[in-house]
């Protein structure tokens, strides 16, 4: 998905919910848009300056279209307003506790294979000094975030994404960029929930 396709893809994902929901709860009103309205220029730019850093792209482009999202795939009920974004180490202290403790084993799968030739002191500062800048840009879920890495950055400008569920007994789900997470909840929201075409 190029960056200037954010709103067809989230109107497509919107109908297909909608038609999802009715399908299971005819009785239930319609769920319409499941963005909000355009984060406002200063708002962007005030989320920015709380960063330090500018945005990675298409997490931008997505702002300057809907200011969150309702049902980010099957496990996220919200994704933050930019207002509402921050550090986790800032927003949920419990839950950078339990980033920094999760198990070599599990991270091998999941994040940079980069690290396999360093010991194990300098991995553990470096997976420590990951979780502590990332960024939580999801608020209500199923024990389920997603996150942004402002300092795994690609030539675009793009931030490594990740997706960690508490339950999933693996660790967090890296993805190029935002864009390529969300590309990735929408299918999971599809092969859960989509209803099959009569």
């Amino acid at each position: 998905m190029k960056i200037h396709e954010w709103e067809p893809f989230l109107r497509t994902w919107s109908d297909e919910r909608g038609a999802a929901r009715r399908a299971e709860e005819p009785s239930e009103p319609p769920l319409g848009w499941l963005g909000f309205d355009p984060a406002p220029p200063e708002r962007i730019a005030a989320l920015e300056a709380r960063l330090g850093a500018p945005l990675p792209p298409s997490y931008r482009a997505f702002l300057e279209v809907t200011d969150g999202w309702r049902w980010a795939g099957e496990f996220v009920e919200l994704l933050a307003p930019a207002a509402e974004v921050g550090l986790v180490r800032e927003l949920t202290a419990s839950l950078h506790e339990d980033l920094t403790m999760w198990e070599r084993e599990d991270l091998d799968a999941d994040l940079d294979e980069d690290e396999e030739g360093e010991d194990e002191e300098d991995e553990e500062e470096y997976e420590s000094a990951r979780w502590n800048r990332a960024v939580q840009i999801s608020l209500a879920g199923d024990q389920t975030w997603l996150l942004l890495d402002p300092g795994d950055v690609d030539g675009d400008g793009e931030w490594a994404a990740y997706r960690y569920s508490a339950w999933s007994g693996y660790g967090p789900q890296r993805h190029d960029s935002f864009a390529a997470l969300m590309r990735a909840e929408y299918q999971g929201f599809r092969e859960l929930r989509r209803p099959e075409a009569p």
